[in-house]
């Protein structure tokens, strides 16, 4: 169909550049003929064109219409299989399939080490030290949910109950088996705290872990009541996964609380759950709030993943309260921030480290030349797509990196390719590939840019002059100069549907030549919701009333702003800090540090009143 379709592009083409020649030969006697045949050719290429933009659109409506992602649960094994697969195939796009090994296993160690310690940014002049017996209140209150949260996620429901001193007449709603994009919690009915408690348990099993994976950003909005009207709308995006598991459990939670709030009104609502369930637990929030009976519930989140955007987050201070432990990864890992990360690792320097280890350890020596003499002899493993490490790649060759000469065959110039200059051809972030391609013409000294994207444009740009010099339509005569410009733009139109048909053609995908249109595609920025408070480990030194021994971390809360939370900060206990356990004890020390300061405030104000 696309031999056929190019065939008769390329028939109208020369009928069209026959009857314009054919018009110019004939000069002024031919004049009217002249103006038809533009006309004609005008209104042609009119018709073409809004003939394909129709068909673009639809292709739009549909292609949309079959990326868009679930708004609801699984029905059946089969939408559950189908959103599974889904779902795999997305978390290996965003993760391996950008990541390569090499980055991994090297440029993301190398570049943690050169970044160093950065806890003391989360304790800088934007952020608030928050201390005092207020604050000690608070945090041994969180800390009590906090260690509810953890029974309920890992011990059996029997335990949960004793630890919190509850009986089967205080459980309104119990779901203990989680199954895709429908966690497991629980509603019971806090006497002491005079509140209903939802407890959400996070990514425990495989298919909580999928529920967590299935990350795309979907459209969210939180419509803010005021007095029984809307006061305001509040636009944004969050994470798929989570929404879907808050619009489930709401459906099931709703009219229960319904119930139980109008039977205890003055009991409240709090939300709460760690990681995946804090997030979910977070989108909930805003889902209860538009319930009139509901109106009033809170939420705890710890250590929640980031689920939404900037306005929806920040919509959220008042009943959302997010706690981060030290250098905790989840927070502020996304698609945005992990692509940031991804810029920064290929702009530093650990190449050329790597190719020290290589050619410093006899074993990587051995396995780097056994690479680079399988790619020599087997076609197939040199593309430059493969994820092998080899050192010979990491470094620009001159004597092949010459730009492509144009050749008047077509087909050896598609075959022609650059040399290539870095190992990961990956794209990196888009705003290191537009400074790469505005910052120099030679391809083969970038090291994050895209370059399959590259050679291509390069290669079209290259057919294009082709195809336009082997025409030759321009006139040696210059009497002509005034028809030609007259026919000029209805060439220039007809020769750029050709371009596109042919950059169409080379790369099976339609083509983009407006930056705006690809720019409204970037994924949207998620961060974690709520006020943010941070639990900061920072050296002794740093606090200088402290009396701990020199180089012993000492613990700190901030209530820290949002954008810092828009970079991943690489450490050693990224992943270990973001277990509840750890949570625990980092409160723990927090509450210790606050009681001793307050003891000693009190022993001072003792001297100073027998003084």
């Amino acid at each position: 169909m696309g031999a056929k379709g190019g065939m008769a592009t390329a028939a109208g083409t020369a009928v069209l550049v026959y009857l314009v020649l054919s018009g110019r030969l004939c000069g002024d006697a031919a004049g009217d003929e002249d103006q038809t045949i533009s006309a004609a050719v005008s209104a042609a290429v009119e018709a073409r064109r809004r003939r394909r933009k129709e068909e673009a659109g639809r292709a739009r409506r549909r292609g949309a219409r079959a990326r868009r992602w679930p708004e609801r649960v699984p029905a059946g094994w089969g939408e559950a299989a189908a959103a599974a697969a889904r779902t795999v195939r997305y978390t290996y796009g965003e993760t391996l399939g950008k990541w390569p090994l090499g980055e991994i296993a090297f440029g993301l160690k190398y570049y943690m080490r050169q970044q160093g310690n950065l806890q003391h940014e989360y304790a800088g002049s934007n952020s608030q030290l928050l201390e005092g017996p207020v604050v000690k209140e608070e945090l041994i209150s969180l800390l009590g949910y906090l260690k509810l949260c953890m029974y309920f996620s890992k011990k059996p429901y029997k335990v949960f109950m004793e630890f919190g001193g509850y009986d089967e007449s205080d459980v309104l709603i119990k779901k203990s088996k989680a199954r895709l994009m429908k966690p497991s919690f629980t509603v019971v009915r806090d006497r002491s705290a005079k509140c209903f408690l939802l407890f959400i348990r996070g990514a425990i099993s495989v298919k909580d872990r999928l529920t967590a994976a299935t990350g795309a950003e979907v459209p969210f909005h939180h419509v803010v009541t005021q007095d029984g009207h809307v006061s305001k709308l509040v636009l944004g995006h969050a994470h798929c996964g989570m929404v879907v598991a808050a619009r489930w459990i709401a459906n099931q939670a709703i009219p229960c609380l319904n119930e139980a709030v109008a039977q205890f009104p003055d009991y409240g609502v709090k939300i709460i759950g760690h990681s995946m369930g804090a997030g979910i637990a977070a989108i909930l929030a805003y889902i209860l709030r538009e319930n009139e009976k509901l109106s009033s519930s809170t939420c705890l989140a710890f250590g929640p993943a980031a689920c939404m955007t900037w306005d929806l987050a920040e919509s959220g201070k008042d009943f959302i309260t997010t706690i981060v432990n030290r250098n905790d990864l989840v927070p502020s890992f996304g698609k945005v921030s992990a692509a940031k990360l991804r810029t920064e690792v290929m702009a530093s320097s650990w190449v050329h480290d790597l190719r020290e280890q290589i050619q410093q350890t006899r074993f990587l020596g051995f396995v780097n030349r056994s690479v680079s003499f399988i790619r020599s002899h087997v076609p197939f493993v040199s593309d430059p797509r493969s994820k092998v490490v080899d050192v010979d790649m990491l470094v620009p060759n001159s004597s092949e990196a010459d730009q492509v000469k144009p050749s008047s065959n077509s087909d050896a110039v598609v075959k022609k390719r650059h040399a290539i200059a870095c190992w990961s051809c990956v794209a990196a972030h888009k705003h290191s590939i537009d400074s790469a391609k505005h910052g120099t013409h030679d391809i083969t000294n970038q090291t994050d840019v895209n370059v399959k994207a590259e050679k291509t444009d390069i290669e079209t740009a290259q057919l294009v002059s082709i195809s336009m010099e082997e025409l030759d339509l321009q006139e040696s005569d210059n009497d002509d100069d005034t028809d030609r410009g007259e026919n000029e733009p209805a060439l220039n139109e007809t020769d750029e549907d050709q371009a596109v048909e042919l950059l169409e053609t080379l790369t099976d995908n339609p083509h983009e030549p407006s930056s705006s249109s690809s720019q409204s595609q970037d994924p949207p920025q998620l961060y974690p919701p709520g006020r943010i408070m941070h639990m900061v480990g920072l050296p002794s030194s740093s606090e200088p009333n402290s009396t701990s021994e020199q180089g012993e971390e000492v613990v700190a809360l901030y209530e820290t702003p949002r954008h810092l939370y828009s970079k991943i900060r690489l450490a050693r206990s990224m992943i270990r800090e973001h277990y509840m356990p750890k949570y625990i004890r980092t409160m723990e020390l927090l509450i210790d540090k606050l009681v001793a300061e307050e003891e000693d405030g009190i022993d001072d104000d003792h001297r100073l009143g027998s003084l």
